[in-house]
């Protein structure tokens, strides 16, 4: 099934009219670097001479920050990791890299790059060390590798959008390649240091200028007499891939703008249904054709070719509860060559539920607010549905639909310390407050996409 682009669609009172568009926070680095005119780094040109600062970690340095010359590192394959530490991607190359330096040693240095602070970056190597065990592997973080916080040098040099992203310096200072994480192996290290050239596909990251907080298009505008407002487009550049709603923390609180950047099609569904990947079936075949199996570098490329759309919704305050209801209605009218809609399915799935009749986990009160990452969580006043919500990020790796069957209806309040993508060690965080996860059979609402057979 083809989906072609035809215009924007700017909606006001309207019903739901049909449409085609495309249009999330992945970004673009071609095997230019830079963000255009005479300062770009290609690749194959010599690294300008620059002065880092932030280095921890350095020849026994211990946590010391030091700055030191680019130049320090010739001689080696410099291969200079920026990464962030609520990036999960990241922090799971952390031992992979680890493992390379040990193998190839002074012939090689990879340089974690991070924008955060040494605090920031220290707190959670701490966390992480003792999550994992580790004790004594390097210059008191519990790792071996020297880094950069707080960086504002590199970055420049450098400029990217997404990460993990990965710039490679020859031992010779010139640049040989700029690639995602896909690219970081064993046999591309060793063939670069042997025949100085790296057969990859280069990352091509665009260059951010659209200010998430804003409505992507209707910013500033007059709203006249209109209730909502929504518009679809195709592709857009220089935008990343993301999304935007007002966080829900209350029951029955509504939204008042829903924006969707540079996300597929299902993705786009997902986010009106509220449902998660997991809580999708792609029947027909369109699982291959919306979905493939790609990452990096190959996924963005293919997100580029027509697939990618971008959703805007706006609604007044007395229309908020209405607007998940209104993104449904405007996406299926705009996409009518497939037929969506929610299904309860029997599946396997994995059910927070409670372990006894107490009540350990009602409100005390207080301003709703949630945080909640790799290390814990921390929810006031917020319905359990927000906590499920939230977890689907670190749990993505487990593939069973995560849901709440405790039947609890009130608001919550949880804190929690533990791995948060280890159900083991949730469970025991739970413990306390006599819930669990556990693996069921159970009847589940599944966003169902199917294509719309036209009759003969």
């Amino acid at each position: 099934m083809e989906m072609k682009l035809k215009l924007c669609f700017l909606l006001w009172l309207c019903p739901f009219f049909g449409g085609y568009a495309q249009d999330n926070k992945l970004g673009v680095v071609s095997d230019i670097v830079g963000s255009g005119g005479s300062g770009e780094i290609k690749i194959g040109d010599r690294v300008p001479e620059v002065l880092i600062g932030g280095v921890s970690g350095w020849n026994g340095a211990g946590k010391g920050l030091v700055s030191l010359p680019l130049s320090a590192f010739r001689g080696k394959l410099l291969i200079l990791d920026f990464w962030a530490t609520w990036c999960s991607p990241c922090v799971a190359m952390i031992p992979k890299m680890e493992a390379l330096q040990e193998e190839f040693k002074d012939r090689v240095q990879f340089l974690p790059v991070a924008y955060q602070s040494f605090k920031v970056v220290d707190d959670f190597y701490g966390k992480l060390r003792l999550q994992q065990g580790k004790q004594g592997l390097g210059p008191d973080r519990g790792f071996s590798l020297p880094m950069v916080t707080g960086d504002t040098v590199l970055v420049k040099l450098f400029p990217h959008q997404t990460l993990p992203h990965y710039v490679w310096i020859g031992p010779d200072g010139v640049l040989k390649a700029v690639t995602g994480m896909e690219a970081v192996s064993r046999e591309h290290i060793k063939a670069l240091l042997e025949g100085d050239v790296l057969d990859v596909k280069m990352k091509r990251d665009e260059q951010m200028r659209y200010d998430t907080g804003k409505p992507l298009f209707f910013e500033g505008s007059d709203w006249g007499d209109g209730f909502f407002r929504s518009q679809l487009s195709g592709y857009i550049t220089d935008i990343g891939r993301g999304i935007y709603k007002d966080v829900e923390v209350q029951s029955g609180a509504g939204v008042r703008r829903i924006t969707g950047r540079n996300l597929t099609m299902p993705e786009l569904f997902r986010l009106a249904y509220k449902k998660g990947k997991k809580e999708t079936v792609l029947e027909d075949g369109l699982g291959a054709e919306l979905e493939p199996h790609l990452a990096g570098t190959d996924f963005l490329d293919w997100l580029r070719q027509g697939r990618a759309y971008c959703f805007e919704l706006m609604v007044e305050e007395g229309f908020s509860n209405r607007a998940y209801a209104l993104m449904q209605g405007q996406l299926r009218g705009f996409f009518p060559d497939v037929e969506v809609g929610l299904e309860t399915r029997k599946v396997n799935a994995l059910a927070l539920v409670r372990t006894s009749a107490m009540d350990k986990i009602r409100t005390s009160g207080g301003q709703p607010a949630v945080a909640l990452d790799r290390f814990g969580a921390r929810l006031t006043s917020c319905l359990l549905s927000v906590f499920i919500e939230r977890l689907q990020l670190p749990l993505q790796g487990i593939p069973l639909p995560v849901i709440d069957q405790t039947g609890y209806k009130g608001m919550v309040d949880l804190e929690l310390t533990a791995n948060m993508s280890s159900i083991e060690e949730l469970n025991k965080a739970l413990a306390r407050y006599d819930l669990r996860f556990v693996e069921k059979t159970a009847s589940v609402e599944m966003l169902v996409i199917r294509k719309r057979f036209k009759k003969i």
